[in-house]
């Protein structure tokens, strides 16, 4: 182990010390697994950003800058354990540092690249562990959501995040919800895959209606336990175990039975590779970007986002 990241290794246990009453309360085991993790081979995270992820609004990237390059700016291995998310200028900057911290890589795939797989392309999702799209407002293509279906039935993890209907910010005429319905209710290898299908409505709300299965990773897992989700204008999920007979429901709204309709967060898998599914982009928005969008500071709002998205992230890369 270098320098470098045995300065990770300490940093982080420090980290792990001063976090709040919730996690203070996890056991022994989760925060051994949480400083194991540092010593795994590193995973490669591939964030989305050829889906319009920065019109109007939004800022769905590790690093806005002027358009989004492969690599955030400055580099990633000057990332430290106290390294804070406005290292990167992005929405979801929080959310890369913080698999960093862990010693994961993270990058973008730039607008403008297709989305390939089993191609000879640096950027080709064969190379990478995690695929993370957050709210896509363009359709994928036909060979995209090929690329896509191959990537996770291979072994790799998609992390689908979308938001509420109505929410098309490019103008074309398709929202998120409806993009993901399109990919997995319209491609050329198998009608709805996962077994998901994003609900075209639109709720706010805080739930602690979760999922009890106390061995369940994403719920339970290294980083924390989570306890609530907020949906801050989201859409739901419908499952179908006939579609997929892996799939579950780990959060629901706040008065629904745990049921296969009201889901606010689901978890599939598909071949070998995993899916996780959340309705809403607010939970991952970091509240920074690009200079003139507005943004909500939902990975902090709660203690469970943050807490969420990267148990969730470690469950798809198989840690």
């Amino acid at each position: 182990m270098n320098i470098v990241s045995k300065l990770m290794l300490v940093g982080f246990a420090i980290v792990a010390f001063s976090c709040d009453n919730d996690t203070a309360k996890e056991t022994t085991s989760s925060k051994t697994n949480s400083t194991a993790a540092l010593a795994v081979t590193p995973k490669k995270f591939l964030f989305d950003a050829t889906k319009a992820e920065t019109a109007g609004n939004a800022d769905w990237v590790l690093d806005a800058d002027s358009n989004p390059q492969r690599f955030p700016t400055p580099a990633q291995a000057n990332i430290t354990a106290t390294t804070p998310e406005s290292f990167w200028k992005g929405g979801l900057s929080s959310w890369g540092v913080a698999l960093a911290k862990l010693g994961h890589s993270v990058e973008t795939l730039p607008s403008g690249t297709a989305i390939t797989y089993g191609g000879s392309g640096a950027q080709d999702l064969k190379n990478y562990d995690v695929f993370v799209v957050d709210e896509p407002n363009i359709r994928f293509t036909a060979a995209e959501k090929v690329a896509i279906l191959n990537f996770v039935n291979n072994g790799g993890g998609l992390f689908m995040i979308s938001d509420h209907t109505v929410s098309d910010r490019n103008n074309d005429g398709w929202d998120s919800p409806a993009i993901w319905n399109d990919l997995m209710s319209t491609n050329t290898i198998k009608t709805n895959p996962f077994g998901i299908t994003f609900t075209l409505n639109n709720f706010s709300e805080t739930t602690s209606n979760r999922l009890s299965a106390t061995t369940n990773t994403i719920l339970n897992g290294s980083q924390g336990i989570v306890t609530q989700l907020k949906y801050s204008n989201g859409a739901s999920m419908t499952i179908n175990a006939t579609a997929n007979t892996s799939v579950k429901g780990l959060i629901w709204r706040s008065t629904s039975t745990q049921g296969s309709s009201n889901i606010m967060c689901a978890t599939a898998t598909y071949g070998t590779g995993r899916v996780v599914a959340i309705g809403d982009s607010s939970p991952a928005d970091d509240g920074t970007g690009a200079t003139g969008d507005t943004l909500y500071p939902g990975w902090t709002e709660l203690a469970s986002h943050s807490r969420l998205h990267m148990n969730a992230s470690l469950w798809l890369a198989k840690l």
